[in-house]
């Protein structure tokens, strides 16, 4: 945790922003008192650019859906649910380091959270 003090529901919160993902994300991200904790505020905007990112991995995968012929549409369309799953239990483990504690950062899309300025 680098030393930082986390109060007795800065765990439990911090998992609860990857709950509903964006819509969670902000929420805590200006909730009060939650919005003056780091601990929460950096799973609250990670949970967002994680959101963010799922979203437009399936809109480019659904774009090749639509345009590639009736085989190969189904192949990409297995291949996204397969890469689905895997955001799943990716989410899951996301909430389970949160709530354990630890500022698990996944990589490039947590330095884009940081940058972001929200």
């Amino acid at each position: 945790m680098n030393g930082e003090a986390l109060t007795p529901q800065s765990r439990p919160i911090a998992a609860l922003t990857y709950l509903l993902g964006f819509v969670t994300g902000v929420i805590f991200l200006y909730l009060e008192p939650y919005d003056k904790d780091d601990f929460v505020r950096f799973h609250a905007r990670q949970s967002i650019v994680y959101s963010v990112f799922i979203f437009v991995v399936n809109i480019v995968l659904s774009v090749f859906v639509a345009v590639l012929p009736g085989p190969l549409a189904l192949i990409i369309r297995f291949i996204q649910g397969l890469i689905n799953l895997g955001f799943a239990v990716f989410w899951v483990y996301l909430m389970y380091q949160a709530y354990k504690g630890e500022k698990y950062r996944i990589p490039e899309l947590a330095d884009w959270a940081d940058s972001t300025g929200f």
